[in-house]
């Protein structure tokens, strides 16, 4: 009920809100038809550039270690569960759905609050490269936890942190990293990414907690040695994207392919409804008002790209 009535008042205020300030309207004269995007175009860029390759690291990596850890709790709850309720297998599974829904609603909670209380604060305090460091540096400590203190209790709590900080802290911190980089990048490697790079780390995570699937103490051990090393991993990858996010937000420096025609225009429109001045000097673009079909002879201009 509450679900249903949350959906309709979105759609409500989506409708409120057009109704309101309108859609933008598109000049579809004289564009170009430009080549459609497959999903092998952010590939290529996902290959071109370690930029790239490194948010692809910190968006999706992590979800070998989640995989891992979610696969022993639900093991050791498992196993718990039988224990304490020998031959009773109603009654195993109906706690087990319970502590699963604890689970969740404790998850979603911390998410919830620290995204509205502290995810902003964190970043204007410590800065992009800081908080970036921090995630995969809770997560290697929440892993040693569990490998000393290899309990029910204790993976609980370390999931817990791991998915509520992925939501609140990761999430938005890989968001920002795409700042310095060109279109083509933000749409088609971020497509690729979302789509293909979070379903293969679940999958890369999966054979992990296959390989060790028989015997729980394995699974603890040697399945929380491979999340460890792969925290080490993100922890040097962390730093590395630091660095070179500040240093591009400080150069100027686009990460992408050489900027399309298409959207060398767009910029041109924006600048002409603001009144810019197109010649004045250093304008990284000048405007071809007199010959509307001459393409933009100072493109290159526009950006700077990198080949890393």
């Amino acid at each position: 009920g509450i679900g249903a009535f949350s959906m309709a008042l979105m759609v409500i205020m989506m409708v409120g809100y057009v109704h309101t300030f309108g859609v933008p309207q598109i000049n579809e004269k004289g564009k170009e038809k430009e080549k459609s995007a497959g999903v092998l175009e952010g590939f290529k860029l996902f290959l071109q550039f370690a930029y790239v390759r490194g948010i692809f690291a910190l968006s999706c990596l992590f979800m070998v270690e989640v995989t891992i850890l979610d696969y022993t709790m639900k093991v050791l709850a498992k196993n718990s569960f039988d224990e304490q309720y020998p031959g009773d297998k109603t009654a195993s599974s109906e706690n087990f759905a319970a502590f699963m829904g604890l689970f969740g609603q404790v998850t979603n909670t911390l998410s919830f609050a620290f995204s509205l209380l502290g995810t902003s604060f964190v970043i204007r305090r410590l800065g992009l490269r800081m908080t970036l460091l921090a995630f995969p540096t809770l997560c290697m400590g929440v892993i040693v936890m569990v490998l000393f203190v290899p309990r029910l209790t204790t993976v609980f709590f370390a999931l817990i942190l791991l998915k509520g900080f992925s939501y609140s802290l990761n999430n938005p911190c890989k968001e920002m990293l795409y700042q310095p980089t060109s279109v083509a990048v933000k749409f088609k490697s971020k497509s690729w990414i979302d789509i293909f790079g979070g379903r293969g780390s679940k999958a890369l995570g999966s054979l992990v907690t296959n390989a060790f699937s028989d015997s729980a103490a394995d699974l603890v051990h040697y399945g929380g040695g491979v999340a460890l090393l792969m925290s080490a991993f993100l922890i040097w990858v962390a730093d590395y994207m630091g660095k070179k996010f500040n240093e591009y937000q400080d150069d100027g420096t686009v990460v992408g392919k050489d900027i399309s025609f298409e959207e060398a225009r767009l910029y041109s429109m924006v600048s002409e409804e603001e009144g810019q001045d197109d010649s004045r000097e250093g304008s990284p673009i000048r405007s071809t008002k007199s010959d509307p079909g001459v393409e933009m002879t100072n493109v290159e201009e526009m950006t700077k790209t990198v080949s890393l």
